[in-house]
């Protein structure tokens, strides 16, 4: 090789079966010429289920780590709204002893539910697009798509709040209306 003359590079790409022989071949190569010194050698299918494993790897624990949060958030909204609605029990006892009937008792829970929803919604949907919208400068700088509002996950979350919220009244409810509502006037508790 003459020290004048340029460095030249040149790339093979080959899709063969038998790759690990062709990678083998091709390192012998380099070891008895000193002039394939500088040559890289990649196994790209090998690199990709590397990858791809790895991606994996990251997708658990980001999934694991999100369905921990949401038992979590889901688990202590139930406990509020049941410990909520268990504390005013005698209120809804009293209530009852003075008339109100179950047609009407149903709608002032259902409208309670229904503040709930809209309140946990109107704090937690723009929160939730900032900080997507976070993550998206955090990365705009390295891959720039633009910003979409997601309005798919949007929707899907006001369904799932409206279904946790409404399930989690149903079951207070059912535990409040097998009280008796003179045990529940006198309890001390």
């Amino acid at each position: 090789r003459d020290k004048m003359a340029p460095s030249k590079w040149i790339s093979f790409f080959a899709d063969v079966e038998n790759v690990d022989e062709v990678a083998e071949f091709a390192e012998q190569l380099r070891e008895q010429n000193p002039d394939y010194e500088a040559s890289y050698i990649e196994n790209v299918p090998k690199m990709m289920a590397q990858q791809q494993r790895m991606y994996l790897v990251i997708a658990i624990f980001l999934y694991g780590f999100v369905i921990v949060v949401m038992l979590i958030g889901v688990t202590n909204i139930f406990n509020t709204i049941t410990t909520n609605i268990a504390l005013r029990s005698k209120e809804f006892a009293m209530l009852k002893s003075v008339g109100m009937t179950t047609k009407e008792f149903n709608r002032m829970v259902r409208l309670e539910s229904l503040m709930y929803s809209g309140k946990a919604l109107v704090i937690g949907l723009p929160i939730g697009l900032l900080i997507s919208y976070g993550f998206y400068r955090a990365i705009a700088n390295t891959v720039d798509f633009g910003f979409i509002i997601p309005w798919g996950p949007m929707a899907i979350a006001v369904l799932a709040v409206a279904a946790l919220i409404w399930a989690i009244m149903t079951y207070s409810v059912r535990q409040v209306e097998k009280q008796n509502i003179i045990e529940t006037i006198r309890d001390e508790n």
